[in-house]
């Protein structure tokens, strides 16, 4: 491996698009996984807009837009009756809805197209163990087939999630906080009506998000009064059953989980020839679902500025990439702010009706287009271009 290779530790969603991002500027990488199949499931669902346009600028959009569902409308509902509705298709084209995907999928496709541009580049089944910083290079070890590996680096990309070994081996600090929200989701076949809509349920017991899946499944997200370890398809029927009156085949249930939630922003994106993006930088809550696509705008705008300093070389000025650091760390702020708005607004209210009466006057009033950037993540653009 060259001194002057870029290696990125992590080979999810971000840390693969990071990779692609690298190569699309002609810097060369090389991708640490220590997992060697991809993990099974849904997780992350939503692909907003202006991640859209990246993959574009990629040529790999279409990849998506063949795997997933666009979403074109959310509605939201009281349990009973529809609120108001926010329609995406007024916003810029040709990305004017929200794309729905399984992240097994998302982590496929990219993987995929990596393995198309540059196969040798992703190294599966190691596992960074040691980091040591110095004056113009790095030092890494890794294992992988039960034998341990030492080699140098030029810079190192910590793409490795809210547990970021990068992160801690540096004792960077992750501060922030769990909030008290939590919930359970099931994927089930889709018994309603709404098709290729998205739904918010506003019941006095707190919130539930309805979303169209591929191949005629939905997902159900409920949030609960407490932490459930152990859900089963059985329990979030019944819960979706007493909230809004509506029916989901237990029989049906593809997968099913419980999570919490929480906000993590780590002190420092930038320490010396290392760099945080992702999870391993920061943590919004999910309910929104614009945590991966910060993610993504934190590789792009960090493979600019790397490809703006004329290349990755050990006389690269580290100071020049602090710029990176400056516009992602107020993003990723502005971002857990919004998140965090969707929970209280989703939470349980012994007074409903004040909540339902603010829904239909946003929904209804001149803000709807306010509205329907804010939740593709339109209003950022003038932070990630």
């Amino acid at each position: 491996m060259k001194i002057n290779d870029v290696v990125i530790v992590g080979g999810g969603p971000v840390g693969l698009f990071m990779g692609l991002c690298l190569h699309h500027r002609g810097i060369p990488f090389t991708i640490f996984e220590k997992r060697i199949e991809i993990i099974s499931g849904t997780r992350s669902l939503g692909i907003h807009p202006p991640s859209l346009e990246l993959f574009d600028e990629l040529g790999i959009s279409e990849l998506f837009l063949e795997a997933g569902i666009k979403v074109l409308r959310g509605h939201a509902h009281d349990g009973k009756n529809i609120l108001g509705t926010v329609s995406f298709e007024d916003c810029p084209k040709p990305h004017n809805y929200i794309l729905l995907l399984a992240q097994s999928e998302t982590e496929r496709i990219l993987r995929e197209s990596i393995l198309d541009l540059s196969p040798d580049s992703l190294i599966e089944g190691a596992e960074i163990t040691a980091i040591n910083q110095q004056d113009d290079f790095i030092q890494f070890s890794f294992e992988k087939d039960g034998l341990t590996h030492r080699t140098e680096t030029g810079y190192l990309i910590g793409c490795d999630g809210k547990n970021s070994f990068v992160r801690e081996s540096l004792g960077i600090k992750f501060h922030g906080k769990k909030y008290p929200d939590t919930y359970v989701m099931g994927d089930f076949e889709d018994s309603t009506d709404f098709k290729n809509d998205a739904v918010v349920y506003l019941p006095k017991q707190g919130l539930i998000e309805s979303f169209p899946l591929p191949e005629g499944m939905r997902r159900w997200v409920v949030k609960t009064e407490k932490y459930i370890d152990q859900p089963n398809a059985e329990m979030i029927r019944d819960l979706i059953f007493d909230r809004i009156h509506v029916e989901v085949n237990p029989s049906t249930c593809a997968s099913f989980s419980s999570f919490g939630v929480q906000h993590y922003l780590a002190d420092e994106f930038i320490k010396d020839r290392v760099l945080l993006a992702g999870d391993a930088a920061h943590i919004v809550s999910p309910i929104g679902g614009q945590g991966m696509n910060l993610g993504w705008i934190d590789a792009w705008h960090l493979a600019n500025v790397m490809s703006f300093c004329r290349g990755i070389s050990k006389d690269l000025p580290i100071a020049d990439m602090f710029v990176y650091e400056t516009r992602q760390k107020p993003m990723a702020r502005k971002v857990a702010k919004r998140a965090e708005l969707n929970m209280k607004l989703g939470r349980a209210s012994s007074f409903p009706s004040l909540k339902y009466q603010l829904v239909r006057s946003l929904l209804g009033s001149s803000q709807k287009n306010q509205i329907a950037k804010f939740f593709t993540m339109r209003e950022l653009e003038n932070w990630w271009v």
